[in-house]
């Protein structure tokens, strides 16, 4: 059995309380789901949504994945053709439309305030309608698994009227997030042995933190298409995650078409065009998904990758991350250090001592797990190999309570040669980035082409209140790669510096593209 695939993120998605898509931002979404082969992209509401409506006149025709409109039936007392929503909807280019009606009773009597035939009439006339003018219905049967459960003929009858009008597709939607997998399962496997003519649908919500399995039951017990977000945004705790139900969908069989391999370099785009971040934890698309921080599991997945590992990220896109810290065995250490000094194999007595700074510097409030560029220049220093390039000598910061702007002075030394820079920015941290390029150009022009792109600080011991120290972390990029590097200090300006000097250190090492292979 296969299933296909809805993606909603740009209708249901849309509804997180930080997101706005604009139309350009749509259209990005739609060729990035498209690439990673979902058969639908339900893209807004023409009906009651202007922008929708003029999206779907722009929506590529060379698409692989189906677009899907959405809206609802017409309102009660009127015809189908009556209501200005409904014929908006069907007079849109799109050929395949979503149709929401309501499955439950008292959802029926208290929100549309209307008797129960008359929901069953404008669920079937306004499929039909629909129908009659061309197009393909995905019928969802809004807070069907509430309405079963309070009323299972109703729910039932719902379903029936949605068929008398010509749908093709009955999605069954646990609306208020509250259904558990086991009676998702039983109430699907009753749908699909009442209405073998037609397809079942999930679409489930997240509010008691198991959408996803309830999609895999619906699907176990027959379901043939799914519904959900890519990165499981969506009002209140979001929809079903359909980064994480693709790679179960592809392993018990059911999914055909998707790109697994495009996963999480598509999940981490949409990722950024929602202004959303992907927590580390997320399974499979996120940074920690296969980071291994314990010794003992980072020698383990060094010999064979299956001992800690239920799939090999690269199956989805992502990769393996062997995480630096005190508890890091001598073989994480050979394997990060290799590239860099190919017969560290060899040098017991530095990998003891690479280890012991480790520990050293972590009970001092660095960490390494997010900051390997600065690892690898600590470790240069402990090996008597220096990858570094040029002295930091000094620098200092002025600014006044007048002026916006801190001015900074940096002064560097390359072999015998000394200068020293000064800049304006917008805060400590950006006028000291600014003197720091301006100084290395002097020697570097490749620098240019490097530039700060995240900084994070966190207080260590915060118990010491205003005299704490502080861990900073920045993030650098040359426009192909990104690297972090870490500062600690008591002094953030300190710290920053520190963090600053390793970023550029690191750019300008001879075995820079090692690292990122």
């Amino acid at each position: 059995m296969k299933v296909d695939v809805l993606d909603t993120t740009l209708r249901d998605g849309a509804q997180h309380k930080q997101i706005s898509y604009s139309s350009v931002d749509k259209l990005d979404v739609i060729s990035a789901l498209d690439a990673l082969g979902v058969q639908y992209v339900e893209y807004g509401a023409p009906g009651f949504d202007p922008a929708a409506e003029k999206l779907s006149r722009i929506i590529p025709s060379s698409l692989r994945s189906k677009p899907v409109a959405f809206g609802m039936t017409c309102k009660k007392g009127l015809r189908p053709d009556e209501d200005e929503a409904l014929r908006a909807l069907v007079s849109c280019p799109t050929a395949t439309l979503t149709i929401v009606g309501k499955a439950d009773a008292r959802q029926v009597r208290d929100v549309l305030k209307t008797d129960l035939k008359e929901n069953l009439r404008i669920i079937e006339e306004s499929v039909a309608y629909a129908v009659a003018n061309g197009k393909n219905v995905i019928f969802d049967a809004e807070h069907f698994f509430d309405g079963y459960r309070h009323d299972a003929g109703y729910a039932l009858e719902s379903l029936y009227a949605a068929v008398r009008g010509g749908a093709y597709i009955l999605t069954l939607c646990d609306t208020n997030g509250g259904t558990l997998p086991d009676e998702v399962r039983d109430v699907t496997a009753r749908v699909v042995e009442r209405f073998p003519e037609v397809r079942i649908g999930i679409h489930t919500h997240n509010d008691t933190g198991l959408a996803v399995a309830c999609t895999l039951s619906a699907v176990q017990a027959g379901a043939t298409h799914v519904q959900g977000t890519l990165l499981g945004i969506g009002e209140r705790c979001g929809n079903a995650n359909l980064s994480t139900l693709l790679p179960l969908l592809a392993e018990e069989g059911y999914a055909e078409g998707i790109d697994l391999k495009l996963l999480t370099p598509i999940a981490r785009t949409v990722a950024e065009i929602s202004n959303v971040s992907i927590p580390d934890s997320f399974p499979y698309v996120g940074a920690g998904a296969f980071a291994h921080k314990a010794g003992l599991h980072a020698d383990g997945v060094l010999k064979s990758g299956g001992s800690f590992e239920h799939i090999d990220p690269a199956t989805v896109g992502n990769r393996r991350q062997l995480l630096l810290s005190k508890e890091a065995g001598k073989h994480l250490l050979i394997a990060k250090l290799q590239p860099f000094f190919p017969d560290i194999a060899k040098n017991t007595e530095g990998l003891k001592r690479i280890a012991r700074a480790l520990k050293e510097r972590e009970d001092m409030g660095y960490t390494y797990e997010a900051a390997e560029a600065s690892f690898v220049i600590l470790a240069g220093k402990i090996l008597d190999r220096d990858v570094t390039r040029f002295e930091p000598v000094g620098y200092s910061v002025t600014n006044t309570s007048d002026e916006p702007e801190c001015t900074a002075t940096t002064t560097i030394r390359v072999g015998d040669v000394t200068r020293s820079a000064s800049a304006k920015g917008l805060g400590p941290v950006h006028a000291l980035d600014k003197a720091m390029r301006a100084c290395m150009l002097n020697f570097f022009p490749s620098i240019d082409k490097v530039s700060l792109i995240d900084y994070k600080v966190r207080v260590i011991n915060p118990r010491s209140a205003t005299g704490a120290a502080v861990r900073v972390l920045i993030t650098t990029t040359d426009g192909r790669h990104v690297w972090k590097t870490v500062g600690v200090s008591e002094d953030i300006i300190r710290a920053s510096f520190d963090a600053l000097s390793d970023s550029y250190h690191f750019a300008l090492s001879d075995d820079f593209d090692f690292y990122f292979g």
